[in-house]
């Protein structure tokens, strides 16, 4: 199998392809108008077509686009967009990728290695991510998303009323390269406040503050959610509220950082893969992450347990009373305390997910 760009000698091979499909929808394909490229002077303007969208969209309604074309020798098998900058419609229905392999020539694994090349091509091009879309009912199609590293974000219903799963996939790419040591802007700070016990309001500042992020990043492929204790009901906190956001790409500051700095956030932390701002009463902390990162899984992992769990959610608890009678010099000796007790009530949260996952 090969991945190559549209191409005139393949007219044959795509003609036959076309009475497969027998005018069924070929995603990717960048087919509008089947019966104008049924005749070969119509088939080499639709190829010219297609090559000039790489810089310039076919219409105000569309994008810029790389086509590729999935073939053997001279046998045409199937296609693969990646749009450049998706548009509204995209953003919300269709993703950056489509694809469709032809029905005599499917069930190979044609559309998982052409995806991988894809999503290769898309980092090349400095694209830290892409989106691509499957119907509920097509399982075929999300095994070949997933097998590729797709993340499952959230559904969607499309105007003709079908279900539409989004998923994401990480291509590496990163607009530099990241920082490699710890700057804590200010330098360490004192444990200077104590648990109170759960307050309701913390879960209605961390909705003012989603809405200042979500504000403040709007556009942007971001994910926002409350963390920490201040997320669990009836859990005893510190009255900082802990939010984490997930970006495509940590090193891109001037598309988060400078944004949330305008919106009134201070940058206190930057190091590896994770960057900290907070207000200046330092009664919210931002935790800003990449989408995919592990550490934004083990927070969630966490919170989601110690909600539905109460003999951990006092555990956990009286762990952190414990270590309040003690004086701490530096909060993150602090976070560092609590390490062990954290660890084990994670491990009986993804021992509790498996057991839940596992088939009877």
């Amino acid at each position: 199998m090969e991945l190559v760009a549209p191409a005139r000698s393949y007219f044959p091979s795509f003609a036959r392809s076309l009475q497969e499909w027998d005018g069924a929808h070929q995603d990717g394909a960048g087919v509008r108008d089947a019966a104008a490229i049924a005749d070969r002077a119509g088939f080499e303007r639709w190829v010219d077509q297609l090559l000039a969208e790489e810089t310039v969209p076919a219409s105000p309604d569309h994008v810029t686009c790389t086509y590729r074309w999935i073939v053997e020798g001279d046998e045409y098998l199937g296609s693969i967009a990646l749009r450049h900058e998706p548009n509204g419609f995209l953003r919300s229905y269709g993703g950056h990728v489509g694809y469709g392999v032809r029905p005599s020539a499917r069930g190979r694994g044609l559309a998982s290695a052409a995806l991988a090349r894809v999503v290769h091509l898309a980092g090349q091009r400095g694209m830290p991510e892409v989106m691509l879309t499957c119907d509920v009912t097509n399982p075929a199609s999300r095994r070949v998303i997933e097998h590729a590293g797709g993340r499952y974000e959230r559904s969607v219903v499309d105007p003709d009323g079908h279900t539409l799963l989004h998923h994401w996939i990480r291509t590496g790419a990163h607009a530099r390269p990241d920082v490699t040591d710890v700057a804590i802007v200010g330098g360490p700070e004192p444990l200077a406040v104590g648990l109170h016990e759960y307050d309701p309001g913390w879960a209605v500042r961390y909705e003012e503050h989603r809405s200042r992020i979500d504000d403040a990043l709007g556009g942007q492929h971001v994910t926002i959610e409350h963390i920490g204790s201040t997320s669990v009901p009836g859990l005893a906190a510190k009255p900082i509220v802990d939010v984490v956001v997930s970006v495509p790409d940590i090193t891109e500051e001037a598309a988060w950082l400078d944004p949330l700095l305008a919106a009134g956030y201070e940058l206190r932390v930057r190091e590896p893969g994770h960057r900290l701002v907070r207000t200046p009463e330092r009664d919210a902390h931002v935790h800003v992450y990449e989408h995919g990162a592990r550490a934004v899984d083990e927070y969630l992992l966490l919170r989601d347990h110690l909600r539905a769990d109460e003999a951990d959610r006092r555990r956990y608890e009286d762990t952190k009373r414990a270590l309040m009678e003690r004086t701490w010099d530096d909060m993150n000796a602090y976070s560092d305390a609590k390490t062990a007790v954290i660890e084990e009530i994670k491990g009986r949260a993804r021992a509790s997910s498996r057991s839940r996952t596992s088939p009877s």
